[in-house]
């Protein structure tokens, strides 16, 4: 369940991050100038903060969409999670 927790929460952050893209695209402000200073605060942190393509790699799909199914089969909605 760690596993499963830190990776979702991770993909979020990612998946958060190139949704902020593109509305700073939208709204013609720099995502690096807003990343940088999401970064300074430190319950935020820098690490997973880059825009980009999304998430992959062998770990994160594969954990997301187990938190999702044990939520599911547990009856517990995971909205935030769910791609």
């Amino acid at each position: 369940m760690i596993k499963y927790a830190s990776n979702a929460f991770l993909a979020t952050k990612i998946s958060f991050i190139n949704e902020v893209a593109n509305l700073c695209e939208a709204v013609e402000a720099d995502v690096h100038e807003v990343v940088r200073g999401m970064g300074l605060d430190n319950r935020i942190g820098k690490k997973f903060l880059h825009p980009g393509p999304g998430f992959g790699g062998s770990c994160f799909p594969k954990d997301t969409r187990a938190i999702v199914t044990m939520a599911e089969e547990a009856g517990v909605p995971a909205r935030i999670v769910r791609p």
